[in-house]
């Protein structure tokens, strides 16, 4: 099968979709009967693209607050969306042999009907909280998504969550959408403490901590987090790894209100090695975000033997199952006493460590290329 696959996600900092897409199709690769073409907007290419560090450092360097006019943007975003759109038609017209064409991106494309296209479907946060998104990238969906939708084939949901509101909000057939859960990369593994300390002395974590990882964006509820901070018994530091991302950093300012600068430490985005570490010595995971499609954090840490807690909202507690603490993601007394729990009890976190392990081992990348390769198959008979 000669796949064409939106790889823009690829080339720009690893975070969630270019994890996605990255992992997925490192294992679609490895089937011998998988062909795989990555279009790059202006071009196609027949191997997978690096990642761009120049852009990735832009993203990391870009001024807190930065934001060119919102209707500009999302202008520029159509035009660009549209002038990509004419460049799938010609490859397509040109690369010859393509049985199906995967949208990574927000909607489907307008390919005037010459493939099927499956669309994979991440959450729908930018019409259910579209509060906590930048208003170009609500417009821009907006836009589009109507006008779009109608031209895909089948859509891929990452979680029985995200698929039950794909067929709530837009009323499309149920066997039109399909559920296929991501996975942990096998490199979040458990690390040596020799290998830990050396990554926490490079970073300036201090010993024991607990960590968020994630974009420090509105919908992952920062604020719960540093409202807890002053509700605990203990003094231990909270580690925010991620980049900073876009939206209102009000939390920022709680922090010196409530005196915790010197608690929280922002650590910026980190890569992989640096996160499993992170993940290996933490006390606890917290992800108490309002609203997410799948929460891959959630899994990476359970892979590493970290103790999770997470909201008990949206798809949270279908990812971890049984093997995390959840809690309300309005409640910082909650949070709070859950978290000064962990700190006590080694019994606990040791029983989190177990069922984490045991959890993650559930979900493989092996596995839902399997998954996702068949729904590809099935879609092509189908035509």
């Amino acid at each position: 099968m000669h796949i064409l696959v939106n790889g823009m996600p690829l080339t720009g900092l690893l975070t969630g979709i270019g994890r996605y897409v990255r992992s997925l199709y490192s294992c679609l690769e490895a089937e011998p009967t998988v062909r795989v073409d990555y279009s790059l907007g202006r071009r196609t290419v027949p191997v997978m693209p690096a990642r761009n560090s120049a852009g990735s450092s832009l993203l990391r360097k870009r001024p807190q607050g930065w934001q060119p006019p919102s209707s500009a943007l999302c202008a520029y975003r159509i035009a660009h969306w549209l002038w990509c759109e004419r460049c799938l038609r010609r490859d397509i017209a040109n690369g010859g042999g393509y049985r199906l064409y995967h949208e990574t991106g927000f909607f489907p494309p307008d390919i005037g009907g010459s493939l099927p296209v499956v669309q994979t479907v991440y959450d729908l946060s930018l019409r259910r909280y579209a509060h906590t998104h930048p208003r170009d990238r609500v417009c821009y969906y907006e836009f589009f998504i109507k006008r779009r939708l109608r031209h895909a084939t089948h859509l891929l949901a990452i979680s029985e969550y995200v698929r039950q509101e794909i067929l709530d909000e837009f009323k499309l057939p149920l066997e039109m959408v399909t559920t296929v859960p991501l996975a942990p990369d096998p490199r979040f593994s458990p690390r040596p403490e020799a290998q830990v300390a050396a990554v926490l002395d490079r970073l300036g974590v201090p010993s024991p901590y607990i960590l968020f990882a994630g974009t420090l964006e509105p919908r992952k509820n920062l604020k719960l987090l540093i409202d807890a901070l002053p509700l605990m018994r203990h003094d231990i530091p909270l580690v925010l790894a991620g980049w900073s991302g876009w939206g209102d950093k009000a939390w920022l300012e709680r922090l010196d209100e409530a005196g915790l600068a010197r608690r929280v430490i922002l650590s910026g985005y980190v890569d992989d090695e640096e996160l499993t570490c992170l993940y290996s010595g933490a006390t606890a995971l917290v992800y108490p975000s309002l609203y997410e499609g799948f929460g891959l954090p959630v899994l990476e840490a359970m892979a590493c033997g970290c103790p999770v807690v997470c909201s008990r909202t949206s798809c949270l507690p279908e990812t971890a199952g049984e093997a995390a603490l959840l809690v309300d993601p309005h409640d910082p007394e909650e949070l709070a006493g859950i978290l000064d729990r962990l700190v006590e009890s080694e019994t606990v976190r040791q029983s989190l460590r177990e069922q984490g392990l045991a959890r993650a081992a559930l979900f493989t990348w092996e596995k839902t290329a399997r998954q996702t390769l068949a729904v590809f198959q099935r879609v092509c008979d189908g035509r």
